[in-house]
């Protein structure tokens, strides 16, 4: 039988992220045992699933996810992660981390003789794996439990591949790609590799020697082969993964020569350059990048000038989000039975820039893009800047160069941030009510979540 504990953990951590509705203590208890009830009478089924398809950025996203986040399905989809999580100590990447590594390792190599820098990536990682292939050969040898193993088979039959948006994806992706990035490390172990990274579907290699290109792809795709395609699993399907060859990049020191040279990396843009044998780098925001989040703060000044918007002529709600948008939001947010740290917003996502802004690194695309991005979108959207935008000393506030340099934090944390008087009035200014239909106050969380949702950070 599924432990009890797991279904618990399962149901609590859907109602920890559920932004839509908030769930009692009694909903949460009526959850479990509906679920438990179900599990006993086998009253569920992984192939209800919907199949959706995304736009983001120009391009098409296939995801499938179960309709109801409290469904039986659902809810045993966070189980068979938490079970995965727990057998195989699951390590999933850190952004921040992975990039301050890296630009780590490139200041470096500007030192040495010789180097060699390879990027490569899947593509359509997820849903190019296969769900029953990674059980049979990698999940259940380590495996012991016949219930756990049966239920996560029946699961790997009836969705087949690891299809993004169903809450197992990333822990079976990631115990699939650990097998992977071992053989990597293992080829090139004697080739003086410095660096290797992958987070999820983007990998890095560094190397402190010239290795040719034909040679590195020779070991990547054989890895490719051993690790996903099998021929010992018979029976089963393969998995379908395979590299973006159009988005592979090689470069050695001696290229640098020739001419200058580029690659992108988590969103960062990083250029090297050679002169007079010293080898310099400069490192920005990629294009796509920048045009996304432009898009975001558009979207915040059309449902402002839309009469059909309900958020239409409210310029108090559109400052907030420009301002939460320009700053960096932290809060605490639960896990499980836990409180966790929780940072969001553009300052966030590429703080390892804030570090090279005064000594040079950055190049000027991307630093006139943080100067003056907000008043461009007004620009390009074809209305006046609103008031606090104006007084240079106010619209400081809301520069995303002048708070990246700042580290500009909404600390949204009781006690040492904004208490709950403090909060409560920022929420009043954009219509969020501090106490409920019952006239009880709302508790802290429950303010901080509304608000981030509702100035379109995210919870």
């Amino acid at each position: 039988m599924l432990y009890e504990k797991d279904i618990k953990r399962a149901v609590r951590h859907k109602a920890a992220k559920d932004t839509l509705t908030n769930k009692t203590a009694e909903d949460i208890d009526n959850i479990i045992l509906r679920v438990q009830a179900d599990i006993n009478s086998l009253n569920y089924d992984f192939a209800k699933s919907n199949s959706i398809v995304l736009s983001q950025g120009g391009k098409k996203r296939f995801i499938k996810e179960y309709e109801d986040v409290y469904s039986t399905e659902s809810i045993l989809c966070q189980c068979i992660k938490q079970i995965l999580d727990r057998v195989f100590r699951v390590k999933y990447p850190n952004r921040n981390k992975s990039v301050r590594e890296l630009f780590n390792v490139l200041t470096a190599i500007r030192q040495m003789g010789g180097f060699t820098i390879v990027k490569f990536d899947f593509k359509d990682y997820f849903n190019s794996v296969s769900v029953p292939y990674v059980l049979e050969k990698y999940i259940k040898p380590r495996m012991t439990n016949r219930f756990e193993i049966d239920i996560i088979s029946e699961f790997a039959h009836k969705t087949r591949y690891a299809y993004a948006g169903l809450g197992t994806s990333n822990a079976i992706a990631e115990i699939i790609a650990k097998n992977f990035d071992d053989s990597i490390k293992m080829a090139f172990s004697s080739r003086g590799v410095l660096f290797y990274e992958r987070y999820i579907d983007d990998g890095i290699i560094i190397f402190n020697e010239n290795v040719k290109r034909d040679d590195i792809e020779t070991v990547l795709n054989t890895a490719l082969e051993n690790i996903y395609r099998d021929d010992a699993i018979d029976e089963l399907p393969k998995c379908k993964t395979r590299f973006n060859i159009d988005k592979f990049f090689h470069a050695t020191k001696q290229d640098l020569t020739t001419a200058p040279v580029s690659f992108d990396f988590l969103g960062y843009e990083i250029s090297l350059t050679s002169a007079n044998g010293k080898v310099g780098i400069m490192y920005g925001i990629t294009q796509s990048k920048q045009d996304k989040y432009k898009k975001r703060v558009a979207r915040f000044i059309n449902l402002y000038i839309d009469p059909t918007s309900p958020d239409y002529n409210k310029l108090e709600l559109l400052r907030h989000r420009l301002a939460t948008f320009t700053s960096r939001a932290v809060y605490q947010g639960k896990k499980y039975n836990s409180k966790v740290w929780k940072v969001k917003g553009f300052i966030a996502n590429y703080g390892e820039l804030r570090y090279l802004l005064n000594v040079g690194l950055v190049d000027n695309a991307t630093e006139n893009y943080l100067r003056s991005m907000v008043e461009d979108v007004f620009a390009e959207v074809g209305i006046a800047i609103p008031y606090f935008l104006k007084n240079s000393q106010n619209k400081a506030g809301y520069n995303l160069l002048e708070n990246m340099k700042k580290n500009k934090t909404l600390l949204l944390v009781d006690k040492i941030g904004y208490d709950y008087d403090a909060l409560a009035k920022l929420c009043g200014k954009i219509e969020i009510n501090s106490v409920d239909k019952d006239g009880k106050k709302r508790g802290y969380g429950n303010l901080v979540r509304e608000y981030l949702i509702k100035t379109k950070v995210g919870y």
